[in-house]
């Protein structure tokens, strides 16, 4: 085993120790008891499960002014958007996000995908829901699992974050597709072999003609998933689709690497 590879193998522990943590909290201590991003069983609020620290240092992760208006990636002043004039962001009318993907807000999307942990889903749809800037929508469909992996994980963290945007918005939640192909994971998928990795792995299963859809999914990172899914949604008569996620990964153009 190489040194990056031995470095990789200990960040991985060390979160997975980090997320043991926190759940062998959550059953110990009330709501609100334990931070949802350090962990800590003293100083949390019960209103957003964050102490103090960590809900100053969520902050830091909002996505910057200048981010593209219409995709939120970094654009460079008098250039136009690279991620805009690519085939992703064709099918996607535009996106919507509060936070950049790292720090606390990583942990926070971790925690709800992989841990289970239910308290995170409201207090990332209520910044969903405030990163709106508009409400022209018929409905809310979030990106699904496959059967299998349904199976594997016991729900769908899209799904979660779609209700509680419902709530927030007034908008009916409608499952409107299916994955009827077992892929390999995004995360696991080298980034140039993404949007291979999803192609006509969505079928749209809802009456979805004539409707304004807002598709939902945790994060966006390199647009390859939504893509699939916008073009599944329009191909089944869908006036238009729009994207909201709880973070996006912020790269700069030509690089490989999300911005810190």
């Amino acid at each position: 085993m190489n040194a990056q590879k031995s470095e990789l193998y200990m960040m991985r522990m060390a979160e997975a120790i980090r997320l043991c943590r926190i759940r062998l909290d959550a059953l110990l201590f009330p709501r609100g008891a334990c931070c949802l991003c350090c962990g800590d069983p003293r100083r949390a609020s019960e209103a957003d499960c964050l102490c103090d620290a960590c809900r100053e240092k969520l902050k830091t992760w909002r996505l910057p002014a200048q981010a593209c208006g219409r995709c939120l990636s970094p654009v460079e002043r008098g250039k136009p958007c690279a991620f805009c004039n690519s085939p992703l962001m064709k099918p996607i009318e535009a996106v919507f996000s509060p936070y950049r993907f790292g720090g606390e807000t990583r942990q926070l999307i971790l925690a709800l995908k992989f841990n289970a942990c239910g308290e995170a889903a409201p207090l990332l749809a209520q910044a969903m829901a405030d990163a709106l800037t508009r409400r022209e929508f018929d409905c809310v469909t979030p990106v699904p699992l496959h059967a299998r992996r349904l199976r594997q994980r016991g729900f769908n963290q899209a799904l979660l974050l779609s209700g509680e945007l419902g709530k927030r918005t007034g908008l009916p939640v409608e499952e409107l597709l299916a994955r009827v192909r077992y892929k390999r994971p995004q995360s696991r998928t080298p980034m140039k072999r993404r949007a291979s990795n999803v192609s006509g792995a969505f079928s749209c299963v809802g009456d979805a003609k004539g409707k304004r859809v807002l598709l939902v999914d945790d994060v966006r990172t390199s647009g390859s998933t939504a893509h699939a899914c916008a073009k599944a949604l329009l191909n089944a008569g869908a006036e238009s689709v729009c994207l909201c996620t709880a973070a996006v990964v912020y790269r700069k153009q030509g690089s490989s690497r999300a911005s810190a």
